[in-house]
């Protein structure tokens, strides 16, 4: 996940989709067949901004159900970045409640669960920097929504085990697992507090910068969490890194190991930063469902269609294989829908 800047905290958004894995996607192409006709679907759009591109009709996603019907149809995850929340127009979040309760669609919300010391966090993925409180701003979404009746059903916690514990980049904490843990479990009661039916579970990326291999290492965080918590997660979410070729094999041992914590198991599909056309873009994601579901097997509770890349620069219409719903339109196609 890489950094998006909203509102005045740091919100940020994925680390996996690297490389260049899967093809660009011919005009008017059918994804092959796949498994999925069980799995959840989410949407999680990107919000344009100067600085990371993304859609510019993000606002028409719950602007009613006419550039997607079937789409909409079939999603039951609304995502949202939690700096969109606290900076959206009061007229955007009264049209988000309107459009949500019209569709019996809940949210999902990335969050910051870490907050940032003097000495580390500032301006690091999953930390609210120092100088703001991790409360007050997880306070003033949760009650932006709440005062709007907005349903809170899921809240993805922002990487906090990489890049609370693992990662070397600049700035970075690098605390012992048990810490995180810990933080992500006050963050959790935090939650729960104001919210208590809402489900918060994990998204972590899926690379090689583990000490052991990506499996291992992630089932023993998932360890440290309960441990810390008294409860595991709900669920989890892959951030794949779809530039190494072992990502599926990762995939299918996480899933199962995932599935034998009797959580549940969901996959972020996008493309890539580095993608110069929504064409490129899409036709990754396509590929990549392919290859998950489709070659290597993969049974997912739910899949999660989301960016925070420059492209897809379009939401809808779902017409368009190239929009986000365009590219959730041939998921479903796929599946047999």
């Amino acid at each position: 996940m890489r950094c998006l800047m909203l509102a005045v905290v740091i919100i940020t958004a994925g680390c996996g989709g690297g490389g260049t894995s899967g093809t660009s996607l011919p005009g008017n192409a059918k994804p092959a067949k796949i498994a999925g006709a069980s799995a959840g679907i989410w949407i999680h759009g990107h919000p344009y901004s100067q600085n990371s591109g993304g859609a510019t009709d993000f606002d028409s996603l719950f602007a009613g159900t006419s550039g997607w019907p079937t789409v909409a149809a079939h999603t039951s995850v609304f995502g949202l970045y939690a700096g969109w929340i606290t900076g959206a127009t009061n007229a955007e979040i009264t049209q988000l409640a309107a459009f949500l309760a019209a569709q019996n669609m809940t949210t999902e919300i990335e969050s910051p669960s870490l907050q940032a010391t003097a000495s580390c966090g500032s301006g690091v993925e999953g930390f609210v920097p120092y100088g703001q409180t991790l409360q007050s701003f997880t306070l003033a979404y949760l009650s932006r929504l709440q005062s709007a009746g907005i349903p809170i059903g899921y809240i993805k916690v922002d990487e906090p085990y990489f890049f609370g514990s693992i990662s070397t980049e600049a700035n970075t904490c690098q605390w012992p697992i048990a810490t995180v843990a810990n933080g992500v479990a006050q963050f959790t009661q935090l939650v729960h507090s104001v919210s208590p039916s809402t489900q918060v579970g994990d998204v972590e990326p899926v690379v090689a910068g583990y000490p052991t291999d990506p499996v291992t290492a992630l089932t023993q965080w998932q360890d440290a969490y309960k441990s810390a918590s008294g409860s595991a997660f709900p669920f989890y979410i892959a951030d794949t890194d779809f530039n190494n070729p072992s990502w599926t094999t990762w995939l299918v041992n996480l899933e199962t190991a995932i599935h034998a914590r009797s959580e549940q198991f969901g996959i972020i599909y996008i493309g890539d930063i580095t993608d110069t056309s929504d064409q490129q873009w899409a036709g990754k994601v396509v590929a990549r469902f392919e290859a998950f579901q489709g070659t290597a097997g993969g049974t997912p509770d739910f899949v999660l269609f989301q960016s925070w890349e420059p492209h897809p620069t379009h939401s809808v219409p779902e017409t368009d294989q190239t929009s986000q719903t365009g590219v959730v339109r041939s998921y479903l196609t796929a599946i047999g829908l």
